[in-house]
């Protein structure tokens, strides 16, 4: 089955290196530049996965995570998977506290999160 990712994130390049990643994965990709645009997407699209910068405009990653997991017009609520240069415990904690899936540090091993994307796409608790 063919499910949905968006990656949000402001930074173009990060973006486009993300869309070449997961391409061969054969899901659809999505793209969101701010936090404002990825309620929109959400809302809209309903994807299976979203992957999330923290530092965004407009909305913060963690502003966004926490509407994504706990606004019910946003249900069945997606997988998050952040993606972030902020690398401090208290950063990770935050996002954990908040109803993150997983959290990845920017620079990131391409093979460990194609790895991550496929083992939240294959959990059997989201549901359409």
């Amino acid at each position: 089955m063919i499910k949905k990712i968006l990656i949000a994130d402001d930074n173009a390049d990060i973006r486009e290196l993300l869309k070449t990643i997961l391409f061969p994965l054969g899901h659809q990709i999505l793209v969101a530049k701010d936090g404002a645009e990825t309620f929109s997407i959400c809302r809209k699209e309903k994807p299976h996965l979203v992957i999330l910068d923290i530092m965004m405009p407009f909305f913060s990653g963690y502003q966004v995570l926490r509407r994504l997991k706990r606004d019910e017009s946003f249900s069945p609520h997606p997988k998050i998977l952040i993606l972030s240069a902020k690398s401090q415990p208290e950063d990770i904690k935050q996002a954990e506290m908040l109803g993150c899936d997983s959290y990845f540090v920017k620079p990131f091993s391409n093979e460990e999160l194609v790895e991550k994307v496929e083992e939240l796409l294959s959990s059997k608790d989201y549901i359409l």
